[in-house]
């Protein structure tokens, strides 16, 4: 059996775990990343966490936020991670462990792996919408990833959903991002109410308990975020749109409205075989590791 190692960025820490080929986890280990970062301590604490697997791996994929170079494997920087900047993530890991290494946008990771692993892995093709702090994207064509110039493609939560309207944290405004994601949703909560909100968790609550305020924030974004997945259905046609990510924790909430709002707004050939719905909870480091075993068959 063939194993693999997935790494997974995220803000607060580094999870890098062993897979074998049927998706199935081997070991897992996790490393908290300190506030204050500089590239060589994050390098050193990323080769640590990694080190322990390295014996029965025949190769590494890395998922994190971008921007990046996929190509060089360079993370340009991150919002997230606050100090790096032109992290040569590939280069030296590479150095380090003798073993090819593949590096990509975390949505990417997310896509391939729902693809390979996930609830609709039996369909040709799958646009994955990955709803969390932010939104992001990844379409996979017959297993085969689409990562766009230097693994910066299906950025779907900074296309326009609002001319002129909120500002985003990538300087543009009107992004479907600013609308529905944990970011969007807490920040139109202090606009409307001048109350702030702790978390996403507490944002869901208050839509159950039908506060009018968030109803409204959700419905909204809601509505907002079907017109984009709308563009991209007939941009890219996906025999099936999978939503992933912490948010979908609460897709009881909105599924029905956004199923309803894509299905009703798109060609209506496309819905005879196009099918919608939240994928499985897949780690960040299982799309990860899917990067090797998907090299490996190409």
């Amino acid at each position: 059996m063939r194993n693999a190692i997935g790494v997974d960025i995220g803000g607060g820490s580094i999870k890098v775990s062993l897979f074998e080929e049927t998706g199935k986890e081997l070991k897992s280990l996790v490393s908290p990343t300190p506030e204050h970062l500089d590239n060589q301590s994050f390098l050193e604490i990323l080769k640590d966490t990694i080190r322990p697997l390295i014996p029965d791996a025949i190769g590494i994929g890395v998922g994190s936020p971008g921007p990046l170079n996929n190509e060089q494997g360079i993370m340009i920087s991150s919002a997230n991670l606050q100090g790096l900047k032109n992290l040569p993530i590939g280069e030296e890991l590479k150095k380090e462990f003798s073993l090819p290494v593949w590096y990509e946008n975390d949505a990417n990771c997310a896509a391939l792996g729902e693809a390979y692993f996930g609830v609709y892995k039996d369909t040709e093709s799958q646009l994955i919408i990955t709803l969390g702090t932010g939104v992001g994207g990844g379409f996979v064509d017959k297993g085969v990833l689409y990562s766009g110039y230097l693994g910066n493609g299906i950025e779907i939560g900074h296309t326009t959903s609002v001319i002129g309207g909120a500002l985003c944290g990538c300087g543009v405004h009107g992004c479907v991002e600013s609308y529905f994601s944990t970011r969007g949703f807490l920040n139109r909560y202090v606009e409307k109410s001048k109350q702030t909100l702790e978390n996403a968790e507490t944002f869901f609550r208050l839509v159950r308990e039908k506060n009018p305020i968030a109803h409204e924030i959700l419905h909204f974004g809601t509505l907002a975020l079907a017109h984009a997945v709308r563009g991209a259905i007939h941009l890219l046609n996906p025999e099936a749109v999978v939503f992933v990510g912490g948010i979908t924790k609460s897709y009881d909430l909105f599924g029905k409205v956004l199923e309803s709002e894509i299905r009703s707004n798109i060609f209506p050939v496309l819905n005879d075989r196009l099918k919608i719905g939240a994928g499985g909870s897949l780690s960040g480091s299982l799309g990860a590791a899917s990067l090797v075993f998907s090299k490996e068959k190409l």
